[in-house]
């Protein structure tokens, strides 16, 4: 609120000190006909949206202390046994007699402009103060839209009178004085609204990190984390766009300050149309720039609302999914658009960045079309040097369409294994469990291992040793997993009855007993490792050995076996324990 009252009383000090200049020249102008130079009020871009052009004719404006007084015409096209002027010449020329005329500096009183019929020709000219300005032709006859040589004449004619008028008053002291004090407020102004702005950014700033602190903290639950995921990803754009906004609104505050200041005076305000003309380019681009930032920005804030609907729908209640998949089809396709999210945003962003390089050129002057033809050539040339990256991308499209595996799986592919942080469709970043960063083209992804799709299972080998009683070793590891699937905490993770497999083998360590356990995706190794935790307690408690390696050794005397043989014998402890 502060900031737009704030905004508006600037507006409106502006609006004010446009219009102070004005108030001295009131009564001189009010004696004038009342007749409107309508080509001085808009550029000609503006007016070829409004009227047929005649690409035949050119026109240029002719200033005056900065300001449009009036625009001439001339044949577009002139030869060099032409004795025509093109239009800027012409333009430069009646520019360099209306300085001469208005450097005189008479009162408005004593300016008399005047019109004649050239009997050659049988056109208007112009004089000011008996000195020759101009000739009206019939080009400008179409400029001015009349077709009418006479109207045409007495609306140049009028033009001068005001500007010469206005030359005269805005050197006066009184003016220049009244114009200082208009620009020391502008100043005061200003630097006000920077100082809200500042403070603005600030608030801004301190909202935006309590906001922060205070988010919750991702659940289990894949849904609800891609949820959370795309309401932070939108606030922090939201607050990256405020605060742009705030940045663009003080540095266009202050550029619109000496712009403003350069026009309030006569002596500067030449400067004007050289800005203008110097950054007609660089704000066409800053407003294709502009443009292509906020598609690009709605583009992923519709891309992720559309992700959420269809994540949204396809979620089904409890009694509609069956636990043998251990993971509801809605958290699947939560990882899975997580994924799609990433490779189609960042698809969309480079369209409309090359859309946007497009039209700039076209501002610059290049033709687009042999651009693009050549563009496509060079793209086959490309192709046919650049096959391992076709293959990057078609690789990286069937894993993705295929479902293979997605962001957020722990996957084994070409040698490596690790977590999936990055994807699209020419690479895949994994990190692995030494938090080391792994690259891999996806063009070298042909077998891959997931281990964490839709489900994921704790295969535990348990060696027991050779003098343990295998019935009470058996049912104490299947008694421990039942206990731990019955847990409030770690229940949730398991999704089926522990399935105890039995005695997997026999050998010198002893027996190797086998236990298959199906979690959640990614909480294997949570469950395994609490698992071992509570069955290395459970044995202690039962004196059930470890199995560990064991050798018989037999003493021999000149080639003759001594009868006694030493019993079996744990490397480093007699009774076999651990």
């Amino acid at each position: 609120m502060a900031i737009t009252l704030l905004v508006s009383c600037l507006t409106a000090l502006i609006l004010m000190a446009v219009a102070a200049p004005r108030v001295a020249l009131a009564q001189v102008e009010e004696a004038l006909p009342p007749i409107l130079n309508l080509e001085t009020l808009a550029p000609p871009e503006v007016q070829a949206l409004f009227m047929e052009t005649d690409k035949t004719v050119a026109q240029a404006p002719v200033y005056l202390d900065g300001r449009v007084v009036f625009r001439v015409a001339a044949p577009a096209q002139t030869t060099a046994t032409d004795p025509h002027l093109s239009a800027p010449e012409r333009a430069r020329e009646i520019e360099r007699r209306l300085y001469r005329i208005a450097q005189d500096r008479r009162a408005p009183e004593t300016i008399e402009v005047t019109r004649e019929l050239d009997g050659e020709s049988n056109q208007p000219i112009i004089f000011v103060n008996g000195q020759v300005l101009l000739t009206v032709t019939s080009l400008d006859a179409q400029l001015g839209g009349t077709g009418s040589l006479r109207f045409r004449a007495l609306e140049l004619s009028q033009a001068v009178e005001r500007a010469l008028v206005r030359y005269y008053l805005e050197r006066q002291r009184s003016f220049l004085w009244e114009q200082t004090r208009w620009g020391i407020a502008a100043l005061l102004g200003v630097i006000l609204g920077s100082f809200a702005i500042a403070r603005s950014r600030e608030s801004l700033r301190h909202r935006q990190h309590r906001r922060r602190e205070r988010r919750e903290t991702p659940t289990l639950e894949p849904t609800m984390a891609l949820r959370q995921t795309l309401i932070s990803h939108r606030e922090e754009r939201i607050y990256q766009l405020q605060h742009l906004c705030l940045q663009l609104v003080q540095v266009a505050l202050w550029l619109g300050l000496g712009f403003f200041l350069v026009g309030l005076y006569p002596y500067s305000r030449w400067l004007q149309p050289l800005i203008m003309t110097a950054m007609r380019l660089p704000l066409r681009f800053l407003l294709i720039l502009a443009i292509a930032y906020g598609l690009i920005r709605l583009s992923e804030d519709w891309l992720e609302r559309l992700f959420l609907a269809m994540q949204e729908q396809a979620n089904q209640p409890q009694e509609r999914w069956s636990s043998r998949s251990g993971l509801r089809p809605s958290q699947r396709l939560a990882l899975r658009l997580s994924t799609f999210s990433g490779v189609i945003k960042g698809t969309v962003a480079v369209t409309i960045g090359l859309s946007a390089l497009l039209v700039m050129l076209t501002q610059l002057g290049v033709q687009i079309g042999p651009l693009i033809a050549g563009a496509g050539i060079l793209g086959i040339a490309l192709s046919l040097a650049s096959q391992n990256l076709i293959k990057d991308l078609i690789n990286g499209f069937l894993i993705l369409l295929e479902d293979q595996y997605g962001v957020g799986d722990v996957i084994i592919a070409a040698g490596v294994a690790g977590f999936v942080e990055t994807m699209n469709l020419r690479i895949t970043q994994l990190r692995n469990e030494e938090g080391r960063l792994i690259t891999v083209p996806n063009g070298q992804i042909d077998v891959v291992q997931n281990l964490s799709k839709e489900w994921s299972r704790v295969d535990l080998l348990i060696p027991v040793g050779l003098t343990a009683d295998l019935d009470v070793a058996l049912a104490l590891v299947n008694q421990v997993a039942l206990d731990m699937s019955q847990d409030g905490v770690w229940g949730s993770l398991i999704l089926e009855p522990p399935l105890l497999l039995g005695v997997e083998k026999l050998d010198h360590t002893g027996a190797t007993l086998r236990l298959w356990i199906k979690t959640q995706p990614l909480k294997q190794w949570d469950v395994a490792r609490e698992y071992r935790r509570r069955l290395k307690l459970a044995f202690e408690q039962a004196q059930i050995p470890i199995g560990v390696p064991q050798q018989r050794i037999f003493v021999v005397n000149d080639g003759n076996s001594i009868s006694d043989s030493f019993p079996m014998m744990a490397l480093g402890h007699p009774n076999g324990d651990q």
